[in-house]
């Protein structure tokens, strides 16, 4: 018997807290299953979340505004309330070369240590930019991305992360 192996007889009599932790694993392991091709169930589906720096006719402006010459900017991707995400790549496109800086708001967890060039980050739509491990982020996380200008021009950028928005399932 695996370690989630559980009947819901035994399910029913574990203390509340516990119930609650044992059923967010079993998601969470359904959707890896889910996620690699085994056991499809209904809870997970393909999904992208983005933030874009992008200005109309050259204009530099906060929030989401073109990324000026040599400038800095913050944005942030909110992953919604109604299911987890489950982020495999990242993905998109600029007008010159950045560097990003991500991190999850809540925690201050830092998802890199210094501020990665976006040719050694984010891939294209042909050829995504894989996270060697996915990145699990809860329901109402806030992934921040601070950009900085390399390319000494004003640049649009279009950021995305790629991956699976993870439903809870109805257990028990």
């Amino acid at each position: 018997m695996g370690l989630l192996d559980i009947t819901e007889k035994e399910l029913q009599a574990l203390p509340a807290l516990q119930q609650a932790n044992v059923k967010a694993l079993l998601n969470i392991r359904q959707a890896l299953f889910d996620i690699l091709g085994a056991f499809p169930q209904d809870n997970v589906i393909p999904y992208f979340y983005s933030c874009q720096q992008v200005g109309a006719a050259n204009t530099i402006g906060q929030p989401n505004g073109l990324l000026g010459a040599n400038s800095t900017a913050n944005n942030s991707i909110r992953i919604s309330a109604d299911s987890a995400f489950i982020a495999m790549s990242i993905r998109g496109t600029s007008d010159g070369d950045y560097s990003a800086f991500m991190r999850q708001d809540a925690s201050d967890r830092q998802l890199m240590n210094i501020p990665v060039n976006s040719n050694a980050l984010v891939g294209t739509a042909e050829r995504p930019g894989p996270l060697h491990k996915p990145l699990l982020m809860p329901a109402n996380t806030t992934i921040s991305v601070d950009f900085a200008d390399l390319s000494g021009q004003n640049n649009n950028i279009w950021f995305t992360l790629a991956g699976f928005k993870v439903y809870n399932r109805k257990l028990g």
